[in-house]
């Protein structure tokens, strides 16, 4: 078996700690993203901002490539893998359109996503073992390192959980999950090879750490919604318990998400705030669990997610390439479902250019605040996918009146006509996939489902062009399905001898 060697870290490139600002300066001209590696353990304080780096890093421009931002340029990635988006001309991101990445192990867009997510670990990492370093602490510093606590746990969770949707076959319920999965990283050491911890065991890592957070981030009373607080940590074990078919347990963990969420004041999207609820999902709305708060004066440029998903910002990207849902999907909707406003079916936008290539179905459900402006809001997890999730989770379960009852609830925001909510049976669980698919078109959901389900990619008979997207239906068994482990991890590398 081959051991790999968490090569993203062994250059001990970190985000929040690692990097120190400038010496010598009257100002202090460190941003929130870095902290220095000789500081970060000695205080409460310094371990915060080394906190704050991960959640700053969530949008980043760290790789070679304007489209990968981050984990919004992911999601974007995600996406384009699925069977819901679609565009023509653009390059950006269309070796994920055609899975050309996914198999390609030397590529860095395959292997920006594994370092990225390791790096994530490790400073969780850091941030856990700091903690344990501390001395005696007041009152109000033991609860603060509680939280701080629970936040790292969150992050380690989350991105081993990520990894292991990419590069590993997926969970299934009931069968003995010995297949190999990713390494799960619970210390800061970098140079020391590991081998890929079975799959099975990976996820019982995850739910331990996810578990153990959620009980130290009760009474957790964040700044800002850029912050790990107890409804999301319940909302990623609702996650990932829906990933593991542990239906029963996921609805569970979505209802007390949406309970915790409830109390603290947030709602679900009404109808007049569709169209303006994501680049401003922070100040406009109230859904938002977990989210990238940007602020206009911290650009991230082309590396930004609206200068690629929404349909007004002024980039080459959307002049010539705006994404569209798939038609299939569209025409399934209700015909009065609010959400159809989302997309433009004619195909003629008003865009900054007149050389812009039409294309039906187009997207309206992220819009820049302006054509000079894609800094903006990215919201993480919604309310409404903790509803989609309670609803399918109890309906795969086999309690259909629980499912019926959150299904309507999110419905009666979404579609006067209720669409679906009158099913049964296998044609409840479709309509619950259908309003999946709708709501979080775009939110980085449909590739993990897929895969998750066993479903296979059907684009055909839609408005996808099979010259530019690669293919048109991906079986489940193809290639592609499980991403390549990085070259750059298994290559041998004689600092590791040091350790053996």
């Amino acid at each position: 078996m081959k051991r790999f060697k968490y090569i993203a870290l062994s250059a001990l490139a970190v985000l929040g700690v690692g990097l120190s600002g400038c010496s010598g300066d009257y100002l202090d001209v460190t941003p929130t993203d870095k902290v220095s590696s000789s500081t970060v353990y000695t205080t409460i304080d310094n371990l915060y901002s080394a906190l704050n780096g991960i959640h700053r890093k969530m949008v980043s421009q760290d790789l070679s490539n304007q489209g990968m931002g981050g984990e919004p340029g992911f999601i974007i990635a995600r996406e384009a893998m699925g069977d819901d988006m679609t565009w023509d001309t653009q390059t950006w991101h269309q070796s994920y359109l055609n899975w050309s990445y996914n198999t390609n192990a030397s590529s860095q867009y395959n292997y920006g996503i594994w370092e990225t997510y390791y790096l994530f670990i490790l400073n969780a990492n850091y941030i856990l073992e700091g903690l344990d370093e501390l001395g005696d602490l007041t009152e109000a510093e033991t609860e603060r390192a509680r939280y701080i606590r629970g936040e790292a746990l969150c992050i380690r969770a989350w991105a081993h959980f990520q990894l292991v949707q990419y590069y590993a076959k997926p969970y299934i319920n009931g069968q003995n999950n010995t297949q190999p999965g990713i390494p799960y990283r619970e210390t800061s050491e970098v140079l020391h090879e590991i081998a890929r911890t079975p799959v099975e065991q990976v996820y019982e890592g995850i739910n331990a750490d996810l578990t153990e957070a959620a009980g130290l981030l009760q009474g957790y009373n964040a700044e800002d919604i850029n912050h790990y607080t107890e409804k999301v940590a319940l909302g990623l074990l609702a996650r990932v318990a829906l990933t593991q078919q542990r239906y029963a347990e996921a609805a569970e963990y979505a209802k007390q998400a949406i309970d915790v969420a409830e109390s603290e004041g947030l709602a679900l999207m009404s109808p007049d705030e569709l169209m303006n609820g994501f680049v401003d999902i922070s100040s406009t709305t109230d859904e938002a669990m977990y989210a990238a708060l940007t602020q206009d004066d911290q650009t991230v440029y082309f590396y930004s997610f609206y200068a690629y998903m929404s349909w007004n910002f002024n980039s080459s990207s959307i002049r010539t390439g705006i994404k569209c849902i798939n038609q299939a999907t569209y025409d399934k909707m209700g015909l009065n479902d609010y959400r159809r406003q989302w997309w433009d079916p004619t195909g003629k936008a008003q865009v900054p250019s007149s050389s812009y290539n039409q294309r039906v179905y187009q997207n309206r459900k992220f819009t820049a605040r302006s054509t000079a402006n894609a800094v903006g809001d990215f919201a993480f997890m919604r309310l409404s996918e903790m509803y989609l999730i309670a609803t399918e989770a109890y309906a795969r379960s086999g309690n259909e009146a629980a499912a019926k009852e959150y299904l309507s609830r999110f419905v009666a925001q979404r579609d006067p006509d209720m669409t679906g909510c009158d099913k049964s049976g296998s044609e409840l669980i479709d309509a619950i996939m259908q309003h999946r698919r709708i709501e979080l078109w775009g939110e980085g959901f449909r590739w993990f489902d897929l895969k998750r389900l066993q479903e296979p990619i059907h684009r055909d008979g839609s408005n996808f062009n099979s010259t530019f997207c690669g293919f048109l239906n991906k079986e489940i068994n193809e290639d592609g399905w499980i991403f390549e482990i990085p070259q750059k991890e298994t290559d041998y590398n004689p600092l590791m001898e040091k350790n053996y």
